[in-house]
């Protein structure tokens, strides 16, 4: 695949800065790689002049975006369901009644009330007409969000009207057609078939699908590929997430109960820091944001521990079967819910400024493109590569949840902790290839039997259907023959490549990225995250057998000396418990050598700093109290009321008269007593504000 670099300039932090960026310079279709999440794309699309067609993965995604920018034309098919991308998709049902409930289920759309869906879908299809119509007449861009499952709805609307050839398309978060292809490839390959025919379309994702899938898909591999560098313009521009990674053996759940318990009895992490005006501040972790890919583990963890609503924010798929999981897991019935005025327990993204609770569990439903706005959220991942629906795909997860949290004023924006069981399978290369090449010549003749009966619709209609019965419910176990309805009518059996790159994909995070420690870290670093290396491991291993506070800040000390910024860095983030981290970088090394390294001084030196912050405000409002703007009084007079002042606020200065310039704008005065002797004195002009 041929790359073309697109360096962005300096002093550029989102693409709206950009001037001379606009889609319309490169040639359509083309990927996009933006290389970083967070740098305002989705922003620039939904701003610039351009007639546009967002198209997202995820109906939650969209009701985030509506959220955000009310003027988006959210086209919104009431009948589209949540798709379960927290399920474990290695389930089979154990008998033929449960197995076909699956399958009415993925189809319930199709075979229920069509009447009442044909009715529903021309409205909305009426409603986007007029927005359309709306935006001409006012001349102004039609900016309209779609999820993959209901885009050809807007294409059939902008055709009827001839102006599809006037928009953009804007496929985000492309990578997912890889993988949601084990969830619902049906809608990944009907939306890539209603592209097929359209010029203006942009595939884009900050952590797109590796270049070897890409080239193995038809779709993608002859597009031309545009990659953002932001680094070459402007070094360091872009900070990379730091990632402290766990190895466990014991279950996830067990370590996600630890951090809830250490959250729940207030032993909140602290990160101490001195604001640009040298006052000392600290600000404490007081919610966590876990990513977990599984329901079942959310519920469980809520049941043992006995977390209420009030606590918690459960984002997931929001189906039926969801709802009634984590209703029962907080004790709640129905009638509970409306009696405290919840329609769901499945909770939605905060918007900017809006509360946050103490926890948030999010499930693949939210890795993309979620924006979260806490000013002090610690975020926790938990992957298991021995469960499919656990394993945190390195490549594509990871970096889209380390782009989550959007406010600079968290501390914690550009950190998470990584707890990763390793894996238990191991299967040969050798083995995985017969496994693929078996259901590859299966899925052949599946299609060769269909295609030998061209002609005799009835038999045609029947394998279809069967084909498509086999794919919902056996998750592509045996084959890969999916089954299009394209404009929900017409079946068409086809090879489904995407859940054949899928599950390449999944072999490597099993048994090549998940095989070990050293694999993991890898992998971690071949993404470009900041995690460990062996010379801060060794550092790390150094420091925690130290036994002394007084040593172990020697050593921070030692470290300061031997390693770069850079990795001084990754070595004070790693180390435990954080005051050791605060200490240095409140104080510095000089500070706290002349402190002698007594952890009593040390605090008693931060306590004066900080209760010298307080008092100062204290003395403020008693000075502004006793002095009035306009008034002169004598240098004596003035030190005698600031000695009263500062004494009852515990205030350790000494009173000068001209320590009220700090408050106001003064001047000198000569002051005449009742005697007639004249003194100095000064003179209030204004308040200092």
């Amino acid at each position: 695949m041929n790359k073309e670099i697109l360096v962005v300039p300096s002093g550029i932090r989102y693409i709206s800065d950009w001037k001379d960026y606009n889609l319309d310079n490169y040639q359509f279709p083309h990927i996009l790689n933006k290389t970083i999440t967070g740098c305002g794309f989705t922003e620039y699309c939904i701003n610039n002049y351009q007639n546009l067609i967002l198209i997202s993965p995820r109906k939650m995604l969209l009701e985030n975006k509506k959220k955000q920018h009310p003027e988006l034309y959210y086209f919104k098919n009431e009948f589209e369901k949540y798709v379960n991308f927290d399920s474990d998709v290695s389930y089979f049902p154990k008998s033929i009644k449960s197995g076909f409930s699956v399958y009415l289920n993925s189809t319930k759309g199709l075979l229920e009330d069509q009447d009442k869906i044909k009715s529903i879908i021309l409205e909305s299809k009426e409603k986007l007409k007029e927005y359309v119509i709306y935006c001409a007449i006012k001349k102004k861009p039609c900016k309209i969000i779609v999820t993959y499952d209901s885009f050809r709805h807007v294409k059939e609307t902008l055709n009827s009207i001839d102006v599809l050839s006037r928009f953009q398309v804007v496929v985000d978060e492309f990578q997912s057609f890889m993988i949601d292809a084990k969830f619902k490839s049906d809608t990944e390959l009907e939306v890539l078939y209603q592209l097929q025919d359209l010029q203006k379309v942009c595939f884009v994702s900050a952590t797109p699908m590796l270049d070897k899938y890409l080239d193995f898909l038809d779709e993608f591999k002859n597009l031309p590929y545009f990659e953002m560098d932001w680094e070459s313009a402007e070094p360091g521009r872009v900070i990379k997430s730091r990632l402290e990674v766990k190895y466990i053996k014991r279950s996830l759940n067990e370590e996600m109960k630890k951090v809830i318990n250490q959250y729940l009895s207030g032993k909140f992490e602290r990160f101490r820091f001195l604001d640009p005006s040298g006052i000392p501040a600290e600000i404490e972790s007081k919610e966590a944001t876990f990513f977990v890919n599984s329901v079942r583990s959310i519920c469980t963890i809520i049941k043992t521990i006995g977390l209420s609503i009030d606590q918690c924010n459960i984002l997931c798929a929001r189906t039926s079967e969801n709802e009634e999981k984590v209703r029962k897991a907080f004790g709640l019935t129905k009638k509970d819910l409306s009696e405290i005025g919840i329609s769901s327990v499945i909770g939605s993204i905060p918007g900017r400024g809006e509360a946050h609770k103490m926890f948030t569990f999010c499930t693949r439903t939210v890795y993309l493109g979620a924006d979260f706005y806490s000013t002090n959220s610690r975020t926790f991942v938990f992957s298991d590569s021995n469960i499919d629906c656990l394993s945190v795909d390195i490549s594509m997860d990871l970096e889209q949840i380390l782009g989550r949290q959007r406010l600079d004023e968290n501390p914690w924006k550009n950190s998470a902790t990584l707890f990763v069981k390793v894996s238990d399978k191991v299967n040969s290369p050798e083995e995985f290839r017969e496994y693929i090449n078996q259901k590859i010549e299966k899925t052949n003749d599946l299609l060769r039997a269909y295609n030998n009966n061209s002609g005799d619709i009835r038999i045609m209609n029947s394998l279809a259907e069967t084909y498509e019965y086999s794919a919902k419910t056996r998750k592509y176990q045996s084959d890969y023959v999916a089954v299009n309805r394209h404009s929900g009518k017409i079946m068409v059996p086809v090879f489904n490549n995407l859940m054949l790159v899928s599950e390449q994909r999944t072999f490597e995070i099993q048994q090549i990225d998940y095989r070990d420690r050293f694999t993991v870290f890898n992998s971690i670093k071949d993404r470009g995250l900041e995690t460990t290396s062996e010379i801060i491991n060794s550092y790390l291993s150094e420091f925690n057998s130290i036994t002394t506070f007084e040593d172990k800040l020697k050593y921070i000390q030692k470290a300061e000396l031997e390693l770069d910024s850079y990795e001084l860095e990754l070595f004070l983030d790693q180390i435990e418990p954080r005051k050791f981290k605060d200490y240095y970088k409140v104080f510095g090394s000089a500070k706290l050598k002349a402190l002698k390294y007594r952890e009593a001084d040390i605090l008693k030196e931060w306590n004066s700093l900080v209760n010298n912050f307080y008092t100062q405000s204290d003395v403020s409002s008693q000075i502004y109290m006793n002095f009035i703007v306009g008034n002169s009084y004598s240098s004596s007079e003035v030190k005698k009321t600031l000695k009263r002042i500062y004494e009852i606020c515990n205030y350790q200065k000494t009173p000068k008269a001209t320590d009220l310039s700090e408050y106001f704008e003064t001047k000198e005065t000569k002051i005449v007593d009742s005697e007639g002797k004249k003194s100095r004195g000064i003179k209030l002009l204004n308040k200092k504000l």
